[in-house]
């Protein structure tokens, strides 16, 4: 099965980073009662935390990382997809350049949180897919019917197999 990228804002990554960690938390608020146990009450879910590192590799890696950093450096939440994960609206709050040992290598980690002021992402509008996605998994990821996809897409010419820069119009 091949993932779905990464993608953050404008920018998307070549290859997925190498380690890539989405935490869930709820907070619980822990009451102590006199002469008897502890009472646990729940207080809600906190904001996803994303954490993950990554290589660029290749005579291009700079401008990977030139690409990435632009990203970071444009205000506010924008748009992030993981492989596996539905997207959502978040705020990238650090990127770090480490260094790595060897020739066009940059080694580096990031640090996203969730965006709570915006709703999650419905799945509409005009989406530029990446090369071996498929409307099928733009169904599933979004919870339409294949038949309202492909009505709403008829310049596209394999449902199973999109090009690299092509135009999905998400109903």
């Amino acid at each position: 099965m091949r993932l779905m990228g990464m993608r953050f804002k404008d920018f998307t990554w070549k290859d997925n980073p190498v380690s890539l960690r989405v935490a869930h938390a709820r907070r619980v608020g822990e009451v102590n009662v006199p002469y008897g146990e502890s009472k646990a009450e729940e207080l809600g879910p906190q904001r996803r935390n994303v954490t993950g590192e990554g290589y660029f590799a290749g005579e291009d890696c700079m401008e990977a990382w030139a690409g990435l950093q632009r990203a970071f450096s444009q205000k506010g939440p924008g748009l992030l997809q993981l492989p596996g994960v539905e997207p959502f609206w978040a705020l990238m709050d650090s990127l770090e350049l480490v260094g790595a040992q060897g020739k066009d290598l940059v080694r580096y980690t990031f640090s996203f949180t969730e965006w709570e002021g915006r709703g999650a992402y419905a799945g509409s509008g005009t989406y530029c897919a990446q090369a071996g996605e498929s409307l099928w998994q733009y169904s599933n990821r979004w919870g339409l019917s294949i038949e309202k996809l492909v009505e709403a897409n008829p310049h596209i010419r394999d449902i199973c197999a999109l090009e690299e820069g092509e135009k999905v119009m998400l109903p």
